[in-house]
């Protein structure tokens, strides 16, 4: 695997599930997670670089009691298992995750329970990334005692998932591939930020509302992101073939423009995007019925995020809704608009 070598400074985020050797008194008296008759104790995956004060401190946060989890560390080692880079330094690895496997049906869930402390990565961020490394149905709390980017969160869950924890193996094709769309949607997500704030700076936002514009644009390029994937599908169902370049930069347009993001993107983002979909086609799995259901799921959230936003910001939020009260057959017209613009091009 060949992962940008920019990830190993990133390893302040989410990791394994640690075998505590310390006695740790604590957490909340209350915190009694339930168990899962199925998969059993939900994970806690905690950072090696924590010091004992800290570790205490994240299991406070998370809600962790000892006897409640099945617990172990992520180490260095861990972020070159499974990002394929890395120093090995377990100092970095400070941030963790409680990992929560669910019965089919149930969904991704993300909670950041220390949205301050994760400065890049939203909640909703993650979820795409998740359901194409082949993780479903699970609810995951993200924390952290000390400010950290995010991008690495996933590797975490990964060792939850581990075939020797939780009955599950994660491929790591979809998990190169599901860092590799954390990294680039969010830098893409930054670029839109960044525009629409030139575009939009007549507007005279308050703080408050500029943080609350950020989220729901972040949260329209990971409906963006679910777009693209499940047009994709729907594409390769009713052709019997993957879409080539053009009509994947069709989709992807068509996508954009849907979620009203187009006049925020550059052409680098737009090519960027073509390429990542076009990694969805040829990597097992991530357009599978099973991947569409939990991308069905995630897309209901991200709606409302979108909607409830807007709402908070007034007339200048109904233009974050866009067309997604429109969005009904919206995987059909995106052929309908291929094959006419591809057929208009040989008349």
């Amino acid at each position: 695997m060949n992962f940008k070598k920019s990830f190993a400074l990133l390893a302040v985020t989410i990791f394994g599930v640690s075998q505590l050797n310390t006695p740790l008194a604590l957490a909340t008296e209350n915190s009694s997670p339930v168990v899962n008759e199925r998969w059993g104790k939900p994970t806690f995956v905690s950072g090696a670089g924590l010091t004992s004060t800290q570790l205490q401190e994240t299991m406070k946060i998370l809600d962790v009691n000892p006897n409640d989890v099945t617990s172990t560390t992520a180490t260095g080692a861990d972020l070159i298992k499974y990002l394929g880079s890395g120093s090995g330094d377990d100092s970095v690895m400070l941030s963790s995750v409680l990992v929560t496997r669910e019965n089919a049906g149930k969904g991704i869930n993300v909670d950041i329970v220390t949205p301050e402390n994760i400065t890049s990565i939203t909640a909703d961020q993650y979820k795409n990334p998740l359901i194409t490394a082949g993780i479903t149905d699970a609810t995951i709390k993200v924390g952290s005692v000390v400010r950290v980017t995010g991008e690495s969160a996933l590797t975490g869950v990964y060792k939850a998932f581990e075939k020797k924890k939780n009955g599950e193996e994660v491929n790591a094709d979809r998990a190169q591939l599901a860092q590799d769309e954390l990294e680039i949607s969010s830098q893409i997500a930054q670029s839109i930020i960044n525009q629409s704030n030139k575009v939009n700076e007549n507007q005279n936002l308050t703080d408050s509302e500029q943080e609350k514009l950020d989220e729901a644009q972040k949260t329209q390029l990971s409906q963006t992101l679910v777009d693209i994937k499940k047009a994709l599908a729907d594409f390769k169902e009713q052709q019997g073939k993957t879409a080539t370049k053009e009509e994947v930069q069709k989709i992807v347009d068509d996508a954009l423009a849907k979620n009203n993001i187009s006049e925020y993107v550059s052409s680098a983002d737009i090519s960027s995007l073509v390429a990542l979909a076009q990694r969805y086609q040829t990597t097992e799995g991530v357009l599978s019925k099973e991947s569409l259901a939990q991308l069905d799921k995630i897309s209901k959230g991200f709606e409302k995020t979108i909607n409830n936003l807007g709402n908070e910001l007034g007339k200048f939020g109904d233009l974050l809704k866009g067309k997604l009260d429109g969005s009904k057959g919206f995987f059909a017209g995106i052929w309908e608009n291929i094959t006419s613009f591809f057929g208009n091009l040989f008349n």
